[in-house]
């Protein structure tokens, strides 16, 4: 991937993440920080942006309608692409800035 592809992506991620609800983001730290986060596929993705809840390894994620499920979705999508500690990073970040 190239930087400016890159950089691109970090940017729409950031602009997903900003628009993310207090819960929303907390569910998605809760997975990202998981080790269950390994096993994360597309489809789970799409489940979550279709506000339905998921199960990896018998641990369920996201099981409460979300207001910003699209958003976690894309998310957790951008964490496929850039890895988990790019965006757990920025997730930290708004939650900080948030308290």
């Amino acid at each position: 991937m190239t930087t400016d592809i890159e950089q691109q992506m970090r940017n729409e991620l950031r602009s997903f993440q900003s628009l993310l609800t207090e819960a929303a983001l907390t569910e998605s730290l809760r997975l990202l920080e998981s080790p269950r986060f390994e096993d994360l596929t597309e489809q789970h993705v799409r489940e979550v942006g279709e506000y339905r809840p998921i199960e990896i390894g018998g641990e369920r994620f996201f099981e409460r309608a979300w207001s910003r499920s699209k958003e976690a979705a894309a998310t957790l999508g951008f964490a496929l692409l850039l890895g988990a500690d790019t965006v757990r990073d920025g997730l930290r970040q708004l939650e900080r800035v948030g308290a």
